[in-house]
C-alpha cells in the first residue's frame, strides 16, 4: 500500500502557511500582515481564471463540445496568451475561498483569495520534492530539501502572488519525478511508465510555455542512457504529452495549425521589455548571455550555494542527480542563447530552483552521514551517535533560522542573496531594484493622503493604474486617483509616485529635485523600491 511520509505532509503544510500569511495586497482593516502589492499581470491571470472556472461550472463536460468551445474560447473575452491550467488553479482558489477573506467586497476580484492558488501549488511542490528526496535519500535529505525550497525568497515570493510561476514549478516537479524514478535505472521505462511521464509533461505544457524546455532534457538523457532502446519510451512520452496538451486546451481546436503557431510565436513576437543589468539598460533580446546564470546565483540564499558546493565536492552524482543537474543546465543554456528574450529577474527560469534546492539538500545530508564525518568524530573521541545528533540539531537549526530570516518580508520577489551582498550589494553592482511593483502594498498606500490625485511613473501597461484603483481596497477606500505622469513638470505638479523599476524609470527621477517633499517611501536593505514626492514647489534642474 502506498504510504506518504508524515514529514513531507508537515513540510507542505508549513510551506502553505508561510506563503499564505503574506497574501494581503491592501485589504482594509485586515488582521493579515501586509504582503506584496498588486503586481503587473495578476489582474489578467485572475480575470481569465475566474472566466474559465465559471465556464467549467456552467457547461461541465459540455465545455468540450464544438459549439461551447466556440462560445467560450472564441469569445473576445478569452485571452489565449497562456495555456489554461495555471489560471484555472487561480480561478478555482478565488471562487472557493473569497468568502474566507473579507475586505474586497467593493472590488471586482478578491486578489488574496486567488493568491491562495499559488500558495497551494507551492505547498504541493514542497511536498512532492520532499517526499521524493525522503524516499530516495532518507529523512535528512527530505527535511533539508523542504527547508531549502521554502527558504528561497524568489520562489516563496511568487507563491504569494496570483502568478503562473508557482503552478509552473509544481507542474515541472511533477513531470520530473517520474523521470527521476523510472528513467534512471539500467533499463528504460515500461510503456505504461513512459505514458504516465508523458501525461504529466502534457499537464506542464498546459500550465506555461516553459514546458517546451523539457523535451531536449528528456531526449538527451534517454539517448545517452538507453541508446537505441530510447526510441520506444521517447515515442510514448511525446505522443502522450502532445495528446494531453491538445485535448486540454480547446482553444487550439478552433484552428489547430494557426493557433499552435500563434501561441508559440507569441513567446518571441511581443512588445520589447527592458532589463537593468550591471548599470545598463538592455532590450530583452540584447541582454548579455550570462544573465540567467548570474541572476540565478545572486538570487540564491547563501546556504543553498554552500549545500551545492558541498554536494559537488563529495561523491560523484548518481543517475538521478545527473538528470537533476541536466534539468538545471538546459533551461539556463536556452535562455543564454543570443536573441532569446529574458527579463524580470529569475522569473522565466524559476523552474531551476526546485532541483537546485534538492541538490543543495543532498550536500548537507551527505555531510551529516558521510564517512568523513565519522572520521572527524572518531578523531575527537566523541560517540558517533551523540555527535551526529548534535550536528543534525545544529545544522537544521541554522538552516531554519536562516531561511526564516530571508522570507519574512513582503518583498521576497525583489530580494537578492548574500552572493550579491543582499539588495544593497546588488544595487552597487547595478542590478534592478524591483520588476513587479510589489512595494505598492497596503502599508504603502496608507501613507498617501485621502482624496488625492497621484501621478505615476513609469506605467508598465495601459491597464496598470485602473487595475490598482479597482482591485486594491485601501486605494478605493482612500479615494486615491492615479494618472500617468506626462514628464512635463510645468503641466503636472503635486504627488508623484515613482516606481523604481530602473529599466523604465528615467535617471532624472531617481533623485528628488530641489523643493520636493518626500511623502512616502518603501525599500528593502536600504534600496528604494518605490516613493511618493510632492512636486508642488519642486525646481527641476533637468526635464524628467
Amino acid at each position: 500500500m502506498f504510504k506518504v511520509s508524515r514529514i513531507s505532509i508537515i513540510c507542505g503544510i508549513i510551506a502553505f502557511l508561510l506563503a499564505a500569511m503574506m497574501i494581503n495586497h491592501g485589504l482594509v482593516d485586515s488582521w493579515m500582515p501586509a504582503g506584496p502589492g498588486l503586481t503587473l499581470d495578476e489582474s489578467f491571470n485572475i480575470d481569465q481564471g475566474v472566466y474559465l472556472v465559471d465556464a467549467i461550472s456552467q457547461h461541465g463536460p459540455l465545455l468540450f463540445t464544438p459549439s461551447v468551445v466556440k462560445e467560450v474560447f472564441g469569445s473576445p473575452r478569452y485571452l489565449p496568451d497562456h495555456p489554461p491550467l495555471g489560471r484555472v488553479l487561480l480561478g478555482t482558489a478565488h471562487q472557493l475561498t473569497s468568502w474566507l477573506i473579507p475586505g474586497s467586497k467593493d472590488c471586482s476580484y478578491n486578489v488574496p483569495a486567488a493568491r491562495l492558488g499559488s500558495c497551494f501549488a507551492f505547498a504541493l511542490t514542497v511536498f512532492l520534492l520532499s517526499e521524493f528526496s525522503f524516499r530516495r535519500y532518507g529523512p535528512a535529505a527530505g527535511i533539508v530539501t523542504a527547508v531549502m525550497l521554502i527558504g528561497m525568497p524568489n520562489v516563496i515570493g511568487h507563491a504569494r502572488i496570483a502568478a503562473l510561476e508557482s503552478a509552473t514549478n509544481l507542474a515541472w516537479v511533477a513531470a520530473m519525478i517520474p523521470l527521476l524514478a523510472w528513467w534512471t535505472g539500467p533499463k528504460g521505462p515500461s510503456n505504461k511508465q513512459a505514458i504516465i511521464s508523458g501525461v504529466l509533461w502534457g499537464l506542464l505544457l498546459l500550465t506555461k510555455v516553459q514546458g517546451i524546455l523539457l523535451p531536449p532534457i528528456v531526449f538527451l538523457w534517454a539517448v545517452w542512457r538507453f541508446r537505441r532502446q530510447a526510441v520506444r519510451p521517447l515515442a510514448c512520452w511525446a505522443i502522450a504529452g502532445c495528446v494531453v496538451f491538445f485535448a486540454g486546451w480547446p482553444w487550439l481546436w478552433l484552428n489547430p495549425v494557426d493557433n499552435v503557431m500563434s501561441y508559440l510565436g507569441r513567446t518571441t513576437v511581443r512588445p520589447t521589455l527592458y532589463c537593468w543589468y550591471f548599470g545598463q539598460r538592455f532590450p530583452d533580446k540584447a541582454v548579455p548571455w550570462h544573465y540567467p546564470l548570474v541572476m540565478t546565483l545572486i538570487s540564491l540564499p547563501l546556504w543553498t550555494v554552500i549545500g551545492l558546493v558541498m554536494r559537488l565536492c563529495r561523491n560523484p552524482p548518481d543517475a538521478a542527480e545527473k538528470l537533476i543537474l541536466l534539468s538545471v543546465v538546459v533551461p539556463l543554456l536556452v535562455f543564454a542563447v543570443p536573441d532569446t528574450p529574458v527579463y524580470d529577474g529569475t522569473r522565466l527560469f524559476l523552474i531551476v530552483m526546485p532541483p537546485l534546492a534538492l541538490m543543495a539538500a543532498r550536500g548537507f545530508a551527505e555531510c551529516l552521514h558521510g564517512s568523513r564525518a565519522d572520521e572527524r568524530f572518531a578523531a575527537a573521541k566523541l560517540p558517533q551517535s551523540a555527535a551526529r545528533r548534535w550536528l543534525k540539531v545544529g545544522v537544521w537549526s541554522v538552516l531554519l533560522i536562516a531561511s526564516g530570516v530571508g522570507i519574512m518580508t513582503p518583498y521576497c520577489i525583489s530580494e537578492y542573496g548574500l552572493l550579491a551582498g543582499k539588495n544593497r550589494g546588488a544595487a552597487w553592482l547595478g542590478m534592478e531594484a524591483s520588476y513587479w511593483s510589489d512595494a505598492l502594498n497596503g502599508d504603502f498606500w496608507s501613507q498617501i493622503p485621502e482624496n488625492s490625485t497621484v501621478m505615476v511613473a513609469p506605467v508598465s501597461h495601459q491597464f496598470q493604474l485602473g487595475d490598482i484603483e479597482s482591485l486594491v481596497p485601501i486605494v478605493r477606500q482612500r479615494n486615491i486617483r492615479l494618472v500617468p505622469y506626462e514628464y512635463d513638470p510645468t503641466k503636472q505638479k503635486g504627488l508623484l509616485l515613482l516606481i523604481h523599476r530602473l529599466a523604465d524609470l528615467r535617471k532624472s527621477l531617481r533623485t528628488d529635485p530641489d523643493g520636493a517633499t518626500l511623502v512616502a517611501q518603501v525599500g528593502i536593505d536600504g534600496v528604494i523600491l518605490a516613493r511618493v514626492i510632492d512636486t508642488t514647489d519642486a525646481k527641476w534642474t533637468e526635464t524628467p
